[in-house]
């Protein structure tokens, strides 16, 4: 290497080490062997016979393959590739962020070229790492070529020794952690490591050591994904299947995937969304006075009417008051359905069902005051971050007797969604959820039946949530809510709907043609779902009516059942747990 001046090493392998170098033609790679390479006759063999077809048969566009192999007088070899411009990925990580979804399609089409070249002629790479692209041209919108590394990994019957195999363990497959040879299909767990990567600037398994990240390999499930790149997962989840088999077939049929791959502008999961900008709230303003109340501050909005927490003018105690917007308290109908909400919420009188107090009308200004919550609604707490299985089922549960008794006295909710599923906490500590806002709520009965009387083929509710009957514009029942309830847990559980589509109509239509895509055996977080689960999911999100449970109170009896059965066999085991916490904080 006389004639070559090191700048910097760039990749560490098993058998051969990587450096920037200049040089009489400009900047170039060199790949220098291992001495325990040289030491190893076998190895030293199909090492000779690596290089050769190296040498002579890897001429791709998208790959960076030595041009020149010389061997030094202590018998490594030296190969050099050339020129190249000196720019990594993992430099463009680190100076320009991680990459948009449109931009890491494009490079991921691009490195699946080159790895499908190799693999047709027998090479498995098996270093999938950002340092081992090399980017040409245009900063903004470089040219990706990936650094020919299948001298890095062997395969065969005989390999490097594990102990000396040093590929950092965040880019081995599974199987490459067990101690097995690579195949192709590493190359596909790889691409999902290495896509991981670009899309957040960290690999997706990594522990504090070795031994730990190799454990992560082999057990934890993808972590959750930022905002915004939710159409990501179900590509990324498949790459990295702990199964070879359960992974993308070839880097043809990943590549597919890709090049189909487009942004959702309904995400798969509305819950981590911000909400929107409120709408004004009329006149009402911070300190004004609305019955035996001083407005504090607006806290939401729902389609009829703000909410506002307000403080009583004679006792230290704080409520929440809802308004009926402006422009609605003029129309006598609108009204009426108004209050029909507070003799909904009054008609049950439930734990897990918000409380309402006063119900008031002073001229134009309509308005009830219910208990003020200090909680969190499951859409704010989905965002923060998934929420465990076993969680899942006791919210869940409650939810489903909170409802079962509003049923029980002829009021079904209709809008059952995470914004209207609110947790706080007891005096001991524990969860209690409530559910709130019955504005849409069918209520049966004589006294109240023209008041909430909904005209046939208007749909009322959040589509993205509803039944299909609800969608169509039906009559609907309280296997509408079942639905909807079973929606919303299949969500939590899974952080994707049940429906695939490429905006909010295709998803919402989706579940007039076809069945709600199987739950599968394990949550987002990896914990084993039990076969009782499955089968709920599955009778809930049922297009049919007859096959849906026959009720709430038999959806609250199942999920009780559930729970308890959980509480005696925990689903995630401590070491995964640790790490996951580890990793959100």
């Amino acid at each position: 290497m006389k004639n070559l001046q090191i700048r910097r090493k760039i990749a560490t392998g098993s058998a051969v080490d990587a450096f920037l170098a200049d040089s009489s033609a400009g900047l170039v790679l060199v790949q220098v062997s291992h001495p325990e390479v040289v030491a190893d006759p076998e190895l030293y063999g199909r090492f000779l016979d690596t290089t050769r077809v190296t040498s002579t048969q890897h001429r791709h566009p998208a790959l960076l393959s030595p041009e020149l192999t010389t061997c030094e007088p202590d018998g490594r070899f030296v190969m050099v590739t050339g020129p190249v411009s000196g720019r990594t990925a993992a430099d463009h990580l680190r100076d320009r962020g991680a990459l948009d979804s449109p931009e890491a399609i494009r490079w991921g089409v691009r490195i699946c070229d080159a790895l499908e070249f190799l693999h047709a002629h027998g090479v498995v790479h098996g270093h999938l790492a950002p340092h081992n692209l090399f980017l040409d041209g245009d900063p903004a919108r470089p040219e990706v070529r990936l650094l020919d590394t299948a001298l890095l990994l062997f395969r065969g019957t005989k390999s490097v020794p594990r102990g000396q195999i040093l590929v950092a363990p965040e880019y081995l497959s599974p199987e490459r952690c067990a101690g097995r040879r690579a195949t192709p299909a590493c190359d596909v767990y790889g691409m999902g490591v290495l896509l991981h990567e670009l899309l957040t600037k960290e690999p997706p398994f990594s522990g504090r050591g070795v031994s730990e990240t190799r454990a992560l390999q082999l057990h934890a499930p993808l972590p959750p994904l930022r905002p915004g790149l939710e159409e990501w997962a179900p590509v990324l989840n498949r790459c990295l299947a702990k199964r070879a088999a359960d992974r993308f077939a070839s880097l043809s049929e990943l590549r597919e995937t890709l090049r189909t791959l487009k942004p959702l502008e309904t995400p798969a999961i509305e819950v981590h969304l911000g909400d929107p900008e409120p709408r004004q709230a009329g006149t009402l303003q911070a300190g004004d006075v609305l019955g035996r109340y001083r407005i504090e501050s607006l806290i939401g909005e729902g389609g009829m009417g703000h909410v506002f927490s307000a403080k009583h003018l004679s006792i230290d105690r704080k409520v929440a008051i809802k308004v009926l917007r402006p422009e609605l308290s003029r129309v006598d109908s609108q009204v009426q359905r108004f209050m029909a909400e507070a003799q909904a919420v009054n008609m049950v009188k439930h734990p897990h069902i918000i409380d309402i107090e006063d119900l008031v009308r002073e001229g134009e200004r309509v308005f009830f005051v219910m208990e003020l919550l200090s909680g969190k609604s499951l859409k704010v707490m989905a965002k923060e971050s998934p929420i465990e299985l076993t969680r899942v089922v006791r919210l869940m549960r409650q939810a489903a007797q909170a409802l079962s008794a509003a049923h029980g006295v002829g009021v079904i909710h209709r809008d059952i969604k995470p914004d209207n599923l609110v947790v706080e906490r007891d005096a001991e500590g524990d969860e209690q959820l409530k559910v709130l806002d019955f504005g849409v709520a069918r209520i049966r009965g004589n006294d109240l039946k023209a008041a909430y009387k909904t005209q046939v083929g208007q749909v009322v509710g959040t589509p993205l949530w509803m039944a299909p009957e609800q969608v169509m514009g039906h009559q609907v029942d309280a296997r509408a809510d079942v639905y909807s309830l079973c929606m919303v847990m299949y969500v939590l559980i899974t952080r994707r709907f049940p429906f695939a589509g490429a905006d909010l109509s295709q998803v919402v239509m989706q579940r007039l043609s076809r069945d709600a895509t199987p739950v599968g055996e394990v949550s987002f977080l990896g914990e084993k779902l039990p076969w009782q689960i499955q089968r709920l999911l599955e009778m809930g999100l049922s297009r049919e009516l007859a096959r849906r449970p026959v009720s709430m109170e038999w959806v609250a009896t199942a999920l009780e059942g559930i729970e308890m059965r959980m509480e005696e066999e925990p689903t995630v085991d401590q070491p995964i747990r640790s790490w996951w916490n580890r990793w959100r904080s």
